[in-house]
Formats: structure tokens, C-alpha cells, sequence
């Protein structure tokens, strides 16, 4: 009879052992667990959040600004991090044609902003969302200017700032690549002009990215969507850029494939400071003396709304005739977009160069 209870007994720890492994496997995943249970249970997409910030008025009439100095620690947003989560789990995508910053945060739910509400204050943003799913909430921030965001961690706290580019790099450039999207440009042979304008501007971003200068440098796309113009001419307006680079590339008017072949730069004859057509030129010199290509000149572009609109030095460039057989076929190579590319590149430090000498 000892003997058998001792058996049983054995049986009881055995069994008790591998009952707590396993709880041991899951314990650390247990409060994943019940968010996740919880989240499913409640309801709702993307929701503005807009409210828990103050404007000026409530902080010099219902809020002791002193409690808000305090709070916030000089900063302009704050946000609590649960235990669970850690800097690690934050990403941040700054959408500069469309003035939006996405915070990506891992491990929150959609009760996040319930239990951890965000402190901050309503300057330059014109509307907060948050939405989380599968535990992985989003807020995008709508901003009314191209800020950069300042990000700093202190305990299980986030600070955010929102910075004027100018305050961040001494050079703001922006370049844009033509069309784009359901919008294809002139089309050639089966070849389609905004993918030779994104070509040569991602091969002009490789250089723009191993210069050492401090230039914060904003593209309008670096994929196949068609930004409207109004969003393009903006990026650079808001930004106080020292530049505005439009890569495009020419056809003739009746779209036939012809002889007429080369360079053409086009300016803001509107600039009275002359700096547009300064920069301009300094495109189209070194286009045709890295390309080899006949100069079809300096023009006025004013009619063209991006050019028209500029509040900064502007060239639009079209690097060649996609209607001439010769020309679209080095358009097309590798080779000829890296030299395009190239007296691009030369052109914009050059032309920040003389403005260092101002």
C-alpha cells in the first residue's frame, strides 16, 4: 500500500512538473494574450485623437501653462509607452509631400490612448488619428507645413518635436521626377517617360545621399505614384528649399518620332532675383557637356504651373527627345541616366556653392 501511494505520489509531481513548464513557456506571452483577446473585442477603426491636444487658447485660459512646461519637459507632444513595449517597437515614416508623420508602435491596442492618454500641444498639426490592429496601432500626425520630427526618449516616456528643415540642414533641395502613376508622360515604343524620369532621379539620389554636406534633400516620389501639383510646387514652398529640380523628358508636339533632338532647361522668368534662370543655365551646361547632346536652350516656363508657382529657384529640365530614335535609346540605358544624373548632381552643389560665396 506504501508502495503504491509513493507511485502515486511520483505521478502527482511529474505531472505538476510539466503542468508548470508549460506555464512557464506561456507566462511571458500571457499579457500578449489578453490584449489581443480584449482588442478583438472591441470596435472601431481609425479615430481623431485631435482632442487631447491644447491650442493657444485653453493653455492661456483653462491650463496652467506651468503644469504644461512641466509636463512636457520643453517639448511639444508626449507620449506613455507601456511596460510591454520599448523604443525597438517604434517606427516613424515622415510623408513629406503629403505633411503627414506615421508613428507605428507594436504591442498597443485600441484602447491605447484610453489608458495612456497623450499630453501635447496643437502647434502646426492639423488633425491626429489612431487606429491598431493585430496590436499594432498607428497614429498619423497631419501637419500644416514639411517639418522633420525630433524624437527622444526619457523613462517611459516619448518626446516629440516638430522642426523646420531649415533648423535641421543648411541646404534644403527638392527634386522632382515628372508624372507619375495613371499619368505616364510622353510614351515612346513602349517605354514611358515617367519611368525614365524616376530612373534618372533615383540614380541622382545615390549621389545626393553619399554627399557629405549637410543637405536635407525631399523628393516628390521615388516610386510610381503621380503626386498632384499642387503637393509637388508645395514641398518646396513649405520647406524653404534653396532649389526646386524638375526631371522630365521632352517629345515633340505632334508626339512623331523626328530628327529634333537635345537639352532643354525651362526657368521662372517671374524670378526677379535671377536665380532661376542661374540654375537653370548651370543645368544645361553641364547636361550637354556630360551628354554630349545638341542645346535646345534656356526658356521661359511660367505657363507651367509648377514653375509659375515656385517661391524658390526653380529649373525643369528635360534631359532629351523620347520622339528621337537615337536619343530614346540611350534615355533608356543604364550608362546615359547615371551621366544625366551625374551633371545634375554637379549642378545643384554647384549652385549651392555659389550661394555659400554670398
Amino acid at each position: 500500500m506504501e508502495r503504491k501511494l509513493m507511485g502515486v505520489s511520483a505521478l502527482i509531481v511529474m505531472v505538476v512538473s510539466i503542468a508548470l513548464s508549460f506555464l512557464l513557456i506561456y507566462v511571458p506571452n500571457m499579457h500578449i494574450i489578453a490584449l489581443k483577446i480584449r482588442d478583438k473585442e472591441m470596435e472601431g477603426g481609425r479615430v481623431s485623437i485631435m482632442e487631447m491636444l491644447l491650442d493657444e487658447n485653453q493653455l492661456s485660459e483653462e491650463v496652467n501653462q506651468d503644469e504644461v512646461v512641466d509636463i512636457l519637459m520643453g517639448h511639444e507632444m508626449r507620449l506613455s509607452l507601456p511596460s510591454n513595449v520599448s523604443t525597438r517597437d517604434v517606427s516613424i515614416k515622415n510623408d513629406y509631400v503629403n505633411r503627414t508623420i506615421s508613428v507605428t508602435i507594436k504591442g498597443i491596442g485600441k484602447d491605447y490612448f484610453n489608458q495612456y492618454p497623450m499630453r501635447g500641444l496643437s502647434n502646426n498639426i492639423m488633425d491626429i488619428t489612431y487606429g491598431s490592429e493585430n496590436l499594432v496601432g498607428v497614429i498619423d500626425i497631419v501637419l500644416d507645413d514639411v517639418k522633420e520630427l525630433k524624437m527622444e526618449e526619457n523613462g517611459p516616456y516619448l518626446y516629440f518635436d516638430f522642426i523646420d528643415p531649415k533648423d535641421v540642414y543648411d541646404y534644403v533641395v527638392v527634386v522632382d521626377a515628372g508624372h507619375g502613376g495613371n499619368v505616364p508622360g510622353a510614351s515612346k515604343m513602349g517605354i514611358n517617360e515617367k519611368d525614365l524620369n524616376l530612373d534618372i532621379v533615383l540614380e541622382l539620389k545615390k549621389l545626393l545621399d553619399k554627399n557629405d554636406k549637410n543637405i536635407g534633400v525631399y523628393y516628390t516620389r521615388t516610386r510610381d505614384v503621380n503626386p498632384s501639383f499642387e503637393n509637388r510646387v508645395g514641398l518646396a514652398n513649405d520647406s524653404d528649399a534653396d532649389l526646386f529640380l524638375s526631371v522630365h523628358n521632352n517629345s515633340t508636339a505632334s508626339g512623331r518620332m523626328s530628327s529634333i533632338s537635345g537639352a532643354e532647361v525651362m526657368y521662372r522668368g517671374g524670378d526677379e532675383s535671377g536665380e532661376s534662370k542661374k540654375f537653370s543655365q548651370m543645368c544645361l551646361d553641364n547636361l550637354l557637356s556630360a551628354l554630349g547632346a545638341k542645346s535646345k536652350g534656356l526658356v521661359v516656363g511660367d505657363e507651367v504651373y509648377i514653375i509659375r508657382t515656385s517661391q524658390v529657384p526653380v529649373a525643369l529640365v528635360e534631359v532629351g527627345f523620347m520622339t528621337n530614335q537615337t536619343e530614346l535609346q540611350n534615355l533608356s540605358d543604364k550608362t546615359y541616366q547615371k551621366k544625366a544624373a551625374q551633371a545634375l548632381y554637379d549642378s545643384i552643389i554647384e549652385y549651392l556653392n555659389t550661394r555659400e560665396m554670398q
